[in-house]
């Protein structure tokens, strides 16, 4: 069964592709990551992009777990 970070990694993948966007891998900090938290960021590997999209699996009250410009606004370097 696969974890929720897996699950939220795929569905922001899924939601940058959408967009025109190319993902790298995504990257965790130890320093976000602890506990029952998980954070890892990814980057559009088009260039001249930078766009990127962040997930964390236990964001704060104001956070929501899928976040970054690669999910909101397409890749400007590529056609969709």
């Amino acid at each position: 069964m696969p974890t929720k970070a897996a699950k939220l990694k795929k569905e922001a993948r899924e939601a940058a592709t959408w967009r025109g966007h190319d993902l790298g891998r995504f990257e965790t900090s130890g320093f976000w990551t602890a506990g029952d938290r998980f954070v890892a960021t990814a980057e559009c590997k088009t260039p001249g992009c930078d766009a990127q999209v962040t997930v964390n699996t236990n964001p704060a009250p104001n956070q929501i777990d899928i976040m970054g410009d690669a999910v909101a606004v397409g890749c400007p370097h590529r056609e969709v």
